[in-house]
């Protein structure tokens, strides 16, 4: 599948709320909002491709509110983490513009972004539903960023997606729907045989390639979804519906 870039599907997600009718919600309640150090939050309105509101980006991640733009905020993600992040990006808006949600929904995903002065910052991303349309679907999005470099080693993106009532296996169906195409055919088949036990050898002989091929496949796979071993691989692969 041709990697899609985040800021195109953003564009076709602004023609789709174009003609909704929004319940605004006001800024009053937030704008004391209190943050600790290593902390920023912004609102982000995928109607009008806009950050409406922010407060600790400049103290977070160097940028001001004049720097800090949709199109920023839509790419600032690191290489390795991009192809990912735009996989979930697009399952959790597509799910959230198709479904009717609470104000009580919670996405969080952790990945690295890109400070001002050209460093990646690992975060944890936590965000719920701003403003809703006249029928209950989302318009904009309230984000708290966290700074989490300090005690995360790994590189892998990590996410949860919580919320009353959500119907997490039509969820789920949605995520598996963005990562179709991520892995190969050859490299399912031997994901399917990674988590059934199967050693590179035993792999080996039963698809008819050659043990280094496999041993290539694997290292592959766990480079393209940041993992650092097999386990990690297989757990990833489970939530993100491709076993």
């Amino acid at each position: 599948m041709k990697k899609e870039k985040i800021g195109d599907y953003l564009n076709s997600v602004s023609k789709k709320l174009s003609s909704r009718n929004v319940v605004k919600r006001p800024f009053a309640h937030i704008r004391n909002f209190p943050l600790l150090k290593g902390q920023g939050f912004y609102v982000l309105d995928y109607q009008k491709k806009n950050i409406t509101f922010l407060k600790g980006i400049l103290e977070l991640l160097g940028y001001t509110p004049e720097e800090f733009t949709f199109d920023l905020v839509t790419g600032y993600f690191h290489p390795d983490d991009y192809d990912i992040i735009t996989r979930l990006i697009k399952a959790t808006l597509l799910f959230a513009t198709e479904n009717n949600v609470s104000r009580d929904v919670a996405f969080f995903v952790t990945y690295r972004i890109r400070h001002k002065k050209g460093h990646y910052v690992k975060v944890l991303r936590q965000s719920t539903v701003f403003d809703l349309d006249e029928n209950g679907k989302i318009i904009s999005n309230l984000s708290v960023l966290s700074d989490i470099s300090f005690l995360s080693t790994s590189n892998k993106v990590d996410w949860k997606f919580e919320a009353p009532g959500l119907d997490q296996k039509k969820f789920k169906a949605y995520v598996t729907k963005e990562y179709q195409g991520f892995f190969s055919e050859r490299e399912l088949e031997i994901l399917k045989l990674l988590k059934d036990g199967a050693t590179s050898s035993m792999i080996s002989k039963k698809l008819f390639i050659s043990k280094h091929t496999v041993d290539g496949h694997r290292r592959n796979m766990i480079r393209k979804s940041n993992c650092t071993n097999t386990i990690d691989l297989i757990n990833f692969s489970k939530i993100n519906g491709l076993l």
